[in-house]
């Protein structure tokens, strides 16, 4: 048996128990301090994180606000003299505008569409800011025209050789790709597509990288037109067959209510103007997206039945309207057949996101579900053209061929549209003749006119070259092969 501790035995004992208990608890005490005070830093940082996003998010919200502050145009402006020091030599003076476009074209031997899409888009939009991506198996090189268009003000980039091109999983989808005589239309049509998705990309980051707005998406063969209202269209497409829908539809319409009442019919209105004082269709989904989706409706070859005089009006003699499709051809589709529509995006907000369909560049952030667009919602539409045989065949490697010419002219039901040409009795005036006002009749006619004969002949000689046993294409070249 242990013999029994003394008091002072028990003492000690108690009091080194206590120190034990001591230290223990403070080093408790201290490891929770430590975890208070990194809770603390942590919190302090979020915090901290918090604040910079937030001064970010309204620093760019600050950017957003201020670029979209100058599209607000005001009729009564005391500034708004209707001149400004923009104006081309031999022409008149534009007056000003909140803000001009920007455009991402895509283009292979295009170069006879190439002048009227150019002087159109600069006179309606008004088009000034264009990069373009020349397609590898072109024929035709498209330099001289840009060069021309620069010399009024146009600021445009040229892209060759794929240098936009980031490479992707399918073999179509490889810069490297081996392209020659023997490959399929469908690799070819699969590869463009895939073209398309990664220049609209690049396009879009450079020119939101040089704080461009409002930039279009379209095809040489496409123009961005006004949605005027017609009484011959009929209701809606969405009202199908309910009656009171249809109705309540031509009330909006007769009594102004209607965003489509807003459009300016005058011949100098531009898009810009519009966007200015009335927005970009927000009403159609109820907020301010980035990327607006509109109606594409197709015009067939069909010609016009009325006489050359009708085509002609409002024009100098010495232009021929022949020669442009906007005025040459008026029959277009129906409502009721609408294609998948085309858009425009405000790229000071794009996000730097792959494209999975051009139709509908942003996803979600595009208006509507989907790339069909409701005609009658829209201010703004697409008119696609066929076009003449001469403008729509491509000599080489195409997947386009007088079967989808005369396919794509087989449509029915056509319906007679005037809106493109945008005359004006009052004034007796088209488009064309804006152009002309603007950059002066000479400059007008040598930038529309004749650079599109011009072209129609150097195609024609190109075709005729090829039917004669011409090399289609450089293809170790093309390929970017070495020499054997």
């Amino acid at each position: 048996m242990a013999p029994p501790r003394s008091e002072s035995t028990s003492k000690s004992g108690r009091s080194s128990r206590r120190k034990n208990w001591e230290k223990c608890l403070t080093v408790v005490i201290f490891l929770q301090s430590i975890s208070i005070i990194a809770v603390f830093e942590k919190h302090l940082l979020n915090v901290k994180e918090k604040l910079k996003y937030g001064q970010e998010e309204i620093k760019a919200t600050k950017i957003h606000d201020t670029k979209h502050r100058q599209y607000q145009y005001r009729d009564d402006d005391p500034n708004n003299d209707g001149l400004n020091s923009n104006a081309i030599d031999g022409g008149r003076q534009e007056r000003p505008l909140p803000f001009s476009f920007s455009a991402c074209l895509l283009i292979k031997d295009g170069n006879i569409l190439l002048p009227e899409w150019l002087a159109y888009h600069y006179t309606v939009l008004p088009l000034r800011r264009l990069i373009v991506g020349v397609d590898p198996l072109s024929h035709t090189d498209p330099k001289q025209i840009f060069d021309s268009y620069g010399s009024i003000g146009m600021d445009i980039s040229i892209w060759k050789n794929d240098s936009f091109w980031v490479n992707g999983y399918e073999a179509h989808e490889k810069k490297d790709y081996p392209i020659t005589n023997e490959t399929d239309h469908e690799g070819l049509r699969l590869r463009h597509r895939y073209r398309q998705l990664v220049f609209y990309k690049s396009c879009m980051q450079q020119l939101h990288d040089e704080n461009q707005t409002w930039t279009v998406l379209i095809d040489v063969d496409e123009y961005l037109a006004f949605n005027y209202y017609e009484e011959q269209e009929g209701p809606p497409t969405w009202c199908k067959k309910n009656v009171t829908c249809a109705e309540d539809y031509a009330k909006s319409i007769q009594d102004g209510t209607h965003p489509r009442t807003l459009l300016d019919r005058s011949p100098t209105a531009t898009v810009a103007e519009h966007i200015g004082k009335h927005g970009v269709d927000k009403n159609y989904d109820g907020v301010d997206k980035p990327c607006v989706i509109f109606g594409r409706y197709l015009f067939v070859s069909k010609e016009s039945s009325s006489s050359r005089e009708e085509i002609q009006r409002g024009l100098d003699s010495d232009f021929n309207a022949t020669l442009f499709h906007t005025l040459r051809y008026r029959y277009r589709a129906p409502l009721s057949t609408y294609q998948l529509g085309k858009s425009i995006v405000d790229v000071s907000r794009y996000d730097g996101r792959d494209m999975s369909n051009p139709h509908r560049p942003l996803g979600n952030l595009c208006t509507g579900n989907n790339a069909y667009v409701h005609n009658a919602a829209m201010s703004f539409r697409v008119h696609h053209y066929v076009g003449s045989w001469e403008t729509f065949r491509q000599p080489g490697l195409d997947v386009r061929g007088e079967s989808l010419f005369q396919k794509r002219n087989s449509i029915s039901n056509l319906v007679v549209d005037n809106t493109t040409p945008r005359y004006s009795s009052s004034e007796n005036s088209t488009w064309l003749t804006q152009f002309a006002k603007l950059v002066g009749k000479e400059k007008a006619l040598e930038l529309s006119q004749k650079i599109r004969v011009r072209e129609e002949m150097e195609m024609d000689k190109v075709i005729a070259e090829l039917a004669n046993g011409a090399k289609l294409h450089d293809w170790d070249k093309l390929n970017k092969k070495p020499p054997k």
